[in-house]
């Protein structure tokens, strides 16, 4: 998961894990024959750190908005796990455009993360946290992309505050829904913010 979130699955070789791993070649290539396998079998140890770390964080916490922002809080902290950031966000441009096994595995991977985002907004409708007519589909897009913002800023621009940004983008969105604003003791500060994090130049 560390080579492929740097060099992605197609550089995630077996004689790359060989010399990781400190072991013969032959013996990784028993347990994965072909490269697609082993790009398989990466992509399901990732969901399973995904899976315990992000989607497991909903049954921690309290339904409903609790447990949504437990979850999107667990998603963009686990940009932080491997040097390359979000291991899905760094393979999911090799295979988006390439039918099969490892794009199948992939967009099933997204689309359960997704549908647990969804199934907390729905219960937080269902408990009057947020507005009947709320757009489910619409916000799990939006509160996604503030993921996928906080790892491409983070990674390409080197923001030191764009976890605190996301989830500060996160809340004030959800808060929307709601039909509240929130206060600004409600509001977390951003880290680095008076620092530019967009400004030109290295």
């Amino acid at each position: 998961m560390q080579i492929g979130s740097v060099d992605g699955l197609e550089g995630t070789t077996l004689g790359r894990l060989a010399t990781d791993l400190g072991m013969s070649k032959s013996s990784l290539q028993a347990l994965f024959p072909t490269k697609q396998e082993l790009q398989l079998a990466t992509v399901a140890a990732a969901y399973e750190v995904f899976s315990e770390r992000v989607l497991g964080a909903a049954d921690k916490t309290e339904a409903g908005l609790p447990s949504l922002y437990a979850v999107l809080d667990a998603w963009i902290g686990c940009q932080d796990l491997f040097d390359g950031g979000c291991f899905f966000a760094a393979v999911s441009h090799e295979f988006d455009g390439r039918p099969g096994p490892v794009r199948d595995a992939l967009r099933d991977g997204l689309r359960r993360g997704l549908q647990v985002v969804a199934e907390q907004l729905r219960l937080a409708v269902r408990l009057g946290e947020l507005a009947p007519d709320t757009d489910i589909d619409q916000l799990v897009f939006e509160l996604h992309g503030a993921v996928l913002e906080s790892n491409l800023v983070h990674q390409l621009l080197g923001d030191p505050a764009a976890h605190d940004r996301a989830r500060r983008a996160i809340r004030d969105r959800v808060a929307r829904a709601a039909g509240t604003r929130r206060s600004a003791a409600d509001t977390p500060e951003v880290p680095g913010s008076q620092r530019g994090g967009y400004r030109q130049g290295p």
